[in-house]
This record gives C-alpha cells, structure tokens and sequence, in this order.
C-alpha cells in the first residue's frame, strides 16, 4: 500500500483542481447572492464547499484514465466555463429556456454574443486548462486508489444526501443546472390538453381585456382588503375596482397553481379528468385575439398551456427567479402598449415576478417606504419585520404597476377589464415559516383583484354586479377560468349561460 507521502502529489492535484472548478465554474452561482456579516457569508461558504465536495467526488473518477481525463474534462470545462461567464456577468439563471436558446438559436445570432470581455474570459480559461493538464501528465492517477475509493464515493453520496434534505439546493446551481435543465428540454411535457374547441363565441367584437397573472402576493396584505398598512393607495381611489378577500387555493407553488389557474382544471382530486382546456384555447375558438407577455421563466407544467395563445413574449427571458439582476415587471408595460394597438377584443396577459423571494430585486428604490429591509439572502439571519417591510413594498410597487395597467385601459375606445390574480400567498414568520411551497392560511389565499372600466359597466352592468356581490364570498381558484371568459363575453356549450 502506498504510504502517505507518496499520495501528496495527486491530493497537492485534486485539491488545485477543485479550487479552479470554484473559480471558473461552481462560485459562478454564489457571486451575486447579497450576503451582510461573518455569519451569512460562513453559512453560505459552506453551502459552495458541500457543492464542490459532491463534485471532487466525480472530478476523482474522471481523472483515474488519462485520456478520459483530457477529453471528457477539457471539454466539460470549456462547456461550463461558458455558462459560468454568463452568470458571473450578467447573473444569468440556467434554465430550461436558456437550454433551448443555446441549443436552437441561430449561428448569426449566436454571433452577437461573441464580445471581447467573453473573448479575453475564454482565453484565460484556455491558458488555465493547459497549466492544468500539464500538472495532471506530473502525477500517476491510480496511485492511492484504494484510500481514495471509499472517500470519492462518499462525496457523490453526499448529492443525494443533501438533495433529499432540501431538494433543489444544489441541483439549482453550476454545474448541476445545466444538467437539470437540458433534461428538462428534452422531456416531453405531461399535461393533455384539449386542442379541439367547438362551438365557441363571442358576444362583442370590441373589448380588451388584460388579465395579470401575479406572484406570492397575499389578499391580506393589501390595503385594500382592510390591512394596517396603506400599500395600495393608487388602486383605493380606483373606481369599479372590486378586490375578494376570500379566494382560497391549495396550490402553493407557482408549478402547480399557473396550469390550474389557466384551465378548467379544478383543485378538487376527486373531480380531477385527463385532459383539461386552456382558457386560451377558448377564446381564439370565438374569435379573441390572445398575447402572453411574460418576466417569468416558463415552467414544464404550464409551458404548453402558454403556447395556446396566439403570440408569446418573454421579458429578460435568459434570467429566472434565481438571478439578482431580474428585469423589473414595470419592463413588460411597452409590449402591453404595443398589444393593446393589435385588435379590437383582445386577451392580453401578463405573467409578473411579482413578490417572489428575493424581495428587494422586485422594486426601486422610491417604494422603499417601509424599513429596515432585508439585506441578506439567509433568512436565518433577518428579523421578522425586515422580511414584511420588504414584503409590504413589492405590494407598494404592485400597486403602481397595476395603476399603470388600469390608466393605459382607460384610454382605450372600447370596453376594458383588467383582472390581477396571485398564484398563491406567502408566509411570513407564521409559525416560524417563510416564503411558500408549504402550508398554512396566509398561502391559501392570494390576492385577487377586477377592475372595470365605465363603458364596460354601462354595457355590462349585470357582470359588475355578479363579481361586485361576490367580493366576499367564499371562492376557489377554479373561477378564475370561467370568470375570465364571463368577462370576455365568450361562451361555450360547457360554460354557465349569461
């Protein structure tokens, strides 16, 4: 057996080999988490140190058969150094989206990206990988193979270990990401859908309506709905504005509530069929001009049901939930005014980040009303007030956003309706918990908001009225579907009759 100094060479290897990965691939995920204090950046230095342990584990194996080595790893290297350049530059998110860009954009698009910053970035990496190499043909690969084995298998180990603790946690950040996400392209989408619609039709052929898909926004945060605090002023002095207090879902993650909220899908399980309908889908069957305008990464579960519309346009499309350098929503209002020119009945959505965690990437500055605010991404680290001060001012800036939505609809020559529905709510120290995917009221009941305008209450009035004596009542996300065509004045065989 080989004695412990003659192993100092291959460990001096592997621990240089790990070092560079972090620099020009796994940091690339940490570098623009904002991080206040010792203790902060300690936790989060051990997160990036449990991500490179799991990794040395499969940089140890690749490394046993030389040409393995300097094929399989040069060009895994070069790959990653790639989307690592992205993220450190740009904080651009590795996503299902991203995949299919870089898999299906064309060459000449492809082009423009080649700037000189990425240029000088690949030649260090080129530069690097070539010391690196030669350091490797110095050592034999196999010696101490038998005190590696047991320790390199524990490290792979240690992946599924954490991922099974908090799924996601590293799945979510380089190298894992690329992986995840070009399995992701590849699968087929579950979700059946109807794409058979008959007998579908309209009542107008001038009305536009807006329909805003938000984030983690919870109905008793709004000021509107009673809350101590004023965070919608613009929209209390909004008229035929009508906000429900009471509009319950169990989805309490933006993958299972999006498909729910967009088709006929109802949240009881024992109503549940095989194949559902797109809102969509029915109203271009009775002749309704529809246009997602998006700032959110589209997920597996709900992408299908989004290309049922006839036009989709994503917003800073290469930058998911996960990046700090996220367009603001305010960015999706210049294509809102560009759809609202295109016909004269329309279904325009806009699918916002809304109050997605990381609170304060969600607004400007001048709605910094409440603080202190958060400062740190480790919510361990932040007091309860910090997380609803930050909180309170995405709603301040939803409020201004949906303002802006509603003045652009008063404008307008025909009848308009703007209806805001949250995926889901957001916890905020209940019970000690945060954030959402969990349980608990404050989750269950997202805000939900209509608004009319008056040419559209002269023309319908027994519709105002109908939403108006339900504000509330006890409602579930399964009238979002029926409501927005209700509103639309779209009607179907299956569709309760006007």
């Amino acid at each position: 057996m080989e004695k412990l100094r003659d192993l100092k060479p291959n460990i001096a290897f592997h621990l240089l080999l790990n070092v560079v990965v972090v620099l020009f691939i796994t940091g690339a995920s940490y570098y623009h988490t904002p991080l206040v204090g010792f203790k902060d950046t300690a936790i989060y230095f051990v997160h990036l140190c449990a991500l490179q342990t799991t990794l040395a584990g499969l940089l140890y194996f690749l490394s046993l058969q030389r040409w393995v080595f300097k094929i399989g790893f040069s060009v895994l290297f070069m790959i990653y150094a790639g989307f690592a350049f992205w993220a450190y530059s740009q904080d651009i998110s590795v996503t299902p989206g991203l995949i299919q860009a870089v898999i299906e954009t064309k060459p000449d698009i492809a082009a423009d990206l080649i700037t000189w910053p990425f240029v000088l970035f690949y030649l260090f990496v080129i530069v690097v990988l070539y010391f690196l190499l030669k350091l490797y043909r110095t050592i034999h690969p196999t010696n101490g193979f038998r005190w590696f084995l047991i320790p390199a298998l524990g490290c792979i180990a240690l992946f599924f270990y954490l991922e099974q603790k908090r799924p996601g946690s590293l799945k979510n950040r380089l190298p894992y990401n690329v992986v995840q996400g070009m399995v992701a392209y590849f699968e087929k989408p579950t979700l059946q859908l109807n794409t058979v619609i008959e007998r579908a039709t309209k009542e107008t052929d001038s009305l536009k309506v807006v329909f805003v898909l938000g984030e983690t926004v919870r109905a008793d945060h709004l000021g509107l709905n009673g809350y101590e605090r004023e965070t919608t002023p613009l929209l209390s002095e909004a008229r035929n504005l009508i906000s429900f207090t009471n509009l319950f879902t169990s989805n309490t993650y933006t993958g299972s509530s999006v498909p729910q909220i967009l088709t006929d899908e109802p949240l009881s399980e024992e109503h549940k069929k095989d194949v559902y309908t797109s809102v969509y889908s029915v109203a271009a069957a009775a002749g309704v001009q529809t246009k997602w305008i998006g700032n959110q990464t589209l997920e597996k579960s709900f992408e299908p049901i989004v290309f049922t519309n006839e036009s989709v346009e994503l917003i800073d499309a290469y930058k998911s939930e996960f990046s700090f350098r996220k367009a603001l929503d305010e960015a999706l209002l210049p294509s809102l005014d560009a759809a609202l020119k295109q016909s004269e009945i329309s279904l325009t959505t806009l699918h916002m980040m809304g109050s997605h965690w990381y609170y304060e990437n969600r607004y400007t500055d001048n709605f910094r009303r409440y603080t202190p605010v958060i400062d740190s991404k480790y919510v361990p680290s932040l007091t309860r007030q910090q997380m609803i001060n930050s909180y309170d001012n995405t709603i301040l800036y939803l409020d201004f956003f949906l303002a802006g939505v509603i003045e652009r609809l008063k404008q307008e020559d025909v009848p308009t309706a703007m209806i805001y529905v949250s995926d889901h709510g957001e916890l905020l120290g209940e019970d000690g918990k945060y954030l959402h995917a969990q349980t608990g009221a404050a989750l269950e009941n997202p805000g939900y908001i209509i608004w009319f305008s008056e040419s559209y209450k002269e023309k319908y009035p027994e519709v105002v009225s109908s939403f108006s004596e339900a504000k509330n009542q006890a409602l579930t996300t399964d009238t979002i579907f029926y409501s927005l065509l209700e509103i639309l004045r779209v009607q179907h065989p299956y569709l309760p009759k006007f």
